[in-house]
């Protein structure tokens, strides 16, 4: 008895980790962008990039503050040496010790080290818009896979469907034949549309292992193990309407939000401060050293005999200075005018990428637009043209049970309906799709 329960509770231990790890390989299109976000090596380059800038940020707000430097040293003389404490020559072993802090201050170097932050701080603010314009396309490359493998799925039910249809047509026929009621043609005619039938299918399966290896490679999945999304049905009247979208007032609200223009228009503000900072160096430069320092000799005292103490030493020799530079710029082989011309040309060069930007990135919303509009067309369309073929197979098929349709113009009001039902498929996920990719450009998040 009590080895009968040690069994059940072990079998429902295996069936509850059966389960989890069930549910854990069932991927809904969220988790699957996460993992894909995760995991794309060119998002962690990007993200990379991201923290090198920063580093730069800090490195830049750093340099307008002064520096400070420690120096100490020990040294050993042997026979003829100058004592830096009393400055005359001794012949004896001595030893000695110095001790320093300086600092060094740019008071005014024409704001260049400020431009140059801001520079910086534009580049960062580039790298972290790049890097979300990476993680967008990511985003719709894993929403396409995701919607292929839902509309694959259901062509493979179709394809089942129609193989099914097509046995028990063949089954009915077979009958009939075996009491002399119908030739055996039509059933050598049933027996080569079943394999057509199955040739679909295996096609359809093909096209939907295709699809899960596209997610696999997109969410870097360990190809060996298996794969599971939610399977489920997508309302087109969820949806929403399209119909009165003034795709305009989309550009002029939503064209300056789009990463790819952010990260465009940072890298051209960089560069106006990296002129700034360029042009600086061109200007007289101000600048300040600051130094403490003293020294300690185990050289003896002629008129004592003994050696000084250090705390004494270190009082007495104690020193310390501050001094102002004045640097101005003559000629330095050209290079400050060059870094100019570069910071110019590099200003225009910008000007261009952001412009080209804003153009691509305008002409795509418009053509997102067209795309999804054809789609919307298109799938109501379909729609229709699927009701009116599934009205008239339900017509041909009580015709063609009472003798009044043919096999042939049965089968093919059959064949046109398994066209618009696949018509329709395809429509629909190019809608939704289309749809998503719109709603990217609108700025809201893509879900299912």
């Amino acid at each position: 008895m009590r080895q009968g329960k040690v069994f059940s509770f072990i079998a429902l231990c295996i069936i509850a980790i059966a389960t989890k790890v069930t549910a854990q390989e069932s991927l809904d299109l969220k988790k699957c962008i996460e993992i894909a976000i995760d995991q794309n090596i060119t998002v962690k380059q990007s993200k990379i990039n991201v923290e090198r800038n920063n580093i730069e940020v800090t490195k830049s707000k750093m340099a307008i503050l002064p520096s400070f430097n420690a120096y100490v040293s020990e040294g050993f003389s042997f026979g003829n040496a100058l004592d830096y404490t009393t400055y005359e020559y001794v012949r004896d072993k001595t030893n000695s010790n110095y001790f320093q802090i300086n600092s060094d201050l740019t008071v005014f170097q024409g704001f260049s080290k400020i431009n140059t932050l801001k520079s910086n701080q534009y580049k960062l603010n580039a790298s972290v818009n790049n890097n979300q314009n990476v993680k967008d396309q990511v985003i719709l490359q894993v929403a396409s896979a995701y919607l292929s493998i839902l509309m694959n799925t259901e062509q493979l039910k179709l394809a089942e469907e129609q193989i099914q249809l097509t046995k028990t047509m063949l089954e009915k026929t077979q009958v009939l034949v075996d009491v002399g009621q119908e030739t055996k043609s039509k059933l050598l005619e049933l027996n080569a549309e079943l394999a057509s039938n199955e040739m679909n299918l295996v096609e359809s399966q093909n096209r939907l292992e295709q699809s899960y290896l596209t997610l696999k490679q997109l969410l870097n999945w360990d190809m060996s193990k298996s794969l599971s999304i939610n399977k489920y049905s997508v309302d087109m009247l969820a949806l929403g309407n399209y119909e009165n979208i003034n795709v305009d007032n989309i550009i002029k609200m939503q064209l300056s939000e789009l990463p790819q223009v952010k990260k465009a228009k940072a890298e051209l503000e960089s560069t106006q401060y990296s002129y700034k900072a360029a042009k600086a160096m061109s200007y007289p430069g101000i600048s300040m050293q600051s130094n403490v320092s003293s020294r300690y000799s185990s050289v003896k005292n002629p008129l004592t005999g003994q050696t000084t103490p250090f705390n004494e030493q270190i009082d007495n020799n104690f020193g310390q200075y501050i001094t102002f530079g004045l640097n101005i710029p003559i000629f330095n082989n050209l290079n400050a005018y060059s870094n100019i011309q570069y910071a110019r040309l590099n200003i225009k060069n910008a000007e261009l990428a952001y412009r080209e930007i804003e153009i691509t990135a305008k002409n795509t919303i418009y053509e997102s637009w067209f795309n999804l509009k054809n789609a919307i067309n298109k799938y109501n369309a379909a729609v229709r043209s699927q009701e009116a073929q599934k009205l008239l197979f339900e017509q041909s098929s009580l015709m063609y049970k009472e003798g009044l349709l043919s096999y042939y113009e049965w089968q093919s009001a059959r064949n046109n309906l398994s066209k618009a039902e696949t018509s329709l498929l395809n429509a629909k996920y190019e809608c939704i799709y289309r749809i998503k990719v719109f709603d990217y450009y609108r700025g809201i998040d893509i879900s299912l």
